[in-house]
């Protein structure tokens, strides 16, 4: 762990005296999350499976997102959510094997402004591509390119039971301030649409910046089929 001594707030909420949700929010004055470190002090409690497990804003070394990945308790996830831990800097490896885990239970995957970069994406794509009950997948504020997002829209083909799905604009939209060009973004996101279609049918999709800034709309449960052009 980089960065000193991470000071995370642990919020627990047990269901028959049974631990099923653990939240680790990192404190803003440090910058990283140990994994390690907040379990282990659970680790007793953490012999029973979780079903949800959020870990949200700094960043995470390798050795973390590896412990997370062999954690017996993690294996019947069906909500994990790390959005805003910073994964740019590391192998994705751990985190596509965890996926790999818990291809059978998982429902809901937020990777929202992790800052995964399309080098990476090849790492977690076999096991996204197997998360058969996943109904709600967040990707958003992640750095891709036109091929990767293809790439990952492609691997989505076996996911029938996503409802709701988010992803960023492709870099080839945006412009020197980072702000999406939207006459360039149109018929690039249609083009993304075309390839969505070849292997399945969207029911509620987002993309590009939240909110968007042409409507003003941003992804929720009541948002229906969306194409944000």
């Amino acid at each position: 762990m980089k960065g000193g001594t991470a000071h995370p707030t642990c919020a627990f909420h047990s269901r028959i005296s049974v631990l099923t949700s653990l939240v680790i929010t990192n404190d803003p004055v440090c910058n990283s999350l140990s994994v390690k470190g907040c379990f282990q002090p659970q680790e007793r409690c953490l012999q029973n499976p979780l079903e949800n497990l959020e870990l949200t804003y700094g960043y995470l070394l390798e050795e973390d997102m590896k412990c997370l990945s062999q954690y017996p308790s993690l294996g019947y996830l069906k909500h994990l959510n790390l959005s805003y831990v910073l994964l740019f800097r590391i192998s994705l490896e751990s985190l596509g094997a965890l996926l790999e885990k818990i291809a059978a239970s998982l429902e809901t995957l937020v990777l929202e402004g992790c800052q995964i970069h399309y080098s990476q994406l090849s790492a977690i794509l076999p096991g996204l591509s197997h998360c058969s009950q996943l109904t709600t997948f967040y990707f958003g504020r992640n750095c891709m390119s036109m091929d990767a997002l293809k790439d990952l829209l492609r691997h989505t083909s076996g996911l029938s039971k996503l409802s709701l799905e988010t992803y960023p604009a492709p870099e080839e939209s945006l412009n020197s301030l980072v702000s999406v060009d939207w006459e360039i973004f149109t018929p690039l996101w249609a083009e993304l649409m075309c390839t969505l279609r070849e292997v399945r049918q969207p029911k509620r999709i987002f993309t590009g910046p939240t909110p968007c800034p042409s409507c003003g709309s941003s992804p929720s449960e009541e948002l229906e089929l969306h194409l944000c052009w």
